[in-house]
């Protein structure tokens, strides 16, 4: 069963306070981040309409500059942008993966201690392979959460409005055609991500059932062999591990499904745009560079979406996991 919106998120950012200046930094360099991707298209804006078809610069501080110029300027710009995005992309996976992982031991060291705390009679109850499971494995959701979660959907959030904002400036028109497509991908969320909790569950009941079955075989090898029943739990352990894969077979099919359908959706929307866009074009609405750039924060566009809608199925999935852990944290 899948955790409570608001609970996961209490639980997470209480997790979060003793590394909150660390959170600080990686939010503020998730928002330098979306800046320069807002940039990137642009120089090649200036050297299209600036320089290929001598459309005079809006710009007072380009204005003076000659062609070959401006050319060198554009170059220098895409140069610079993508430059100074690399250095920000390396810190910030530096830094959100560090935050993750030390989430990560948190989580573990938690339920290592309250595993220690707990009864004989919860211990003789459960399995030690699925108690491995949660402590080795499940933790990781956390990190998941945490991280994927939270700055997937800050960066994809930003990115999107600050596309939107500039798009509605070049054609408001075109960009309302643009949106047209979020209903659909929004209706389409809804209905698909049911369907992924569903199957990310039995995937981890059906592994951790196979970490069971391998644990009780090892540790009991001994009495396995005095009572010659190796065969029996030869079969039992190949049967858990076949369910195992069957169940992430379904799941990863289910996931690459719906991506295919989602990008299916999305490469309608952009074909719908690329032919208003064409036309408003042709009737000197927008002009060459205009329309690549437009082009261009389309595809990044739609970007944020399918990111977006990932991480929430991603979510959906790791909710379930980390329920496994909060169930043992629970029981007194």
């Amino acid at each position: 069963m899948a955790l409570p919106f608001l609970r996961l998120a209490r639980y997470i950012l209480l997790r979060l306070r003793p590394y909150r200046w660390r959170f600080v930094i990686a939010v503020v360099q998730v928002f330098v981040m979306s800046a320069l991707e807002l940039l990137k298209p642009w120089p090649l804006k200036i050297v299209v309409d600036h320089v290929f078809t001598g459309i005079p610069v809006p710009w007072p501080w380009l204005s003076p500059l000659t062609a070959q110029t401006l050319l060198l300027v554009g170059c220098l710009m895409l140069v610079f942008v993508y430059a100074l995005l690399g250095v920000f992309t390396i810190t910030s996976n530096y830094v959100t993966i560090a935050l993750g992982q030390r989430l990560v031991n948190d989580f573990r060291a938690e339920l290592h201690a309250h595993l220690q705390r707990l009864s004989l009679a919860f211990h003789s109850r459960r399995e030690v392979g699925d108690l491995l499971y949660r402590l080795t494995t499940d933790t990781f959701a956390i990190q998941t959460l945490a991280m994927n979660g939270i700055f997937s959907v800050l960066t994809s959030a930003i990115l999107l409005l600050g596309m939107i904002v500039v798009l509605l400036r070049l054609d408001w028109q075109l960009t309302l055609v643009s949106l047209g497509i979020m209903p659909v991908l929004m209706g389409s969320i809804s209905w698909l991500t049911r369907r992924i909790t569903t199957l990310a569950t039995d995937m981890r009941l059906k592994e951790s059932v196979l970490w069971s079955s391998a644990q009780r075989g090892i540790g009991a090898i001994r009495v396995i062999q005095a009572f010659t029943t190796e065969e029996d739990e030869h079969r039992q352990f190949v049967a858990a591990s076949t369910a195992s894969l069957d169940a992430n077979l379904r799941f990863y099919t289910f996931q690459t499904l719906y991506t295919t359908f989602i990008n299916l959706v999305m490469a309608g929307g952009t074909a719908v745009v690329l032919w208003v866009g064409a036309m408003h074009v042709l009737a000197r609405q927008l002009t060459v560079g205009e329309i690549l750039v437009f082009l261009s924060y389309l595809a990044s566009l739609y970007g944020p979406l399918n990111a977006l809608m990932q991480t929430w199925g991603l979510i959906q999935g790791r909710r379930v996991i980390a329920a496994r852990v909060l169930e043992i944290l629970d029981m007194a």
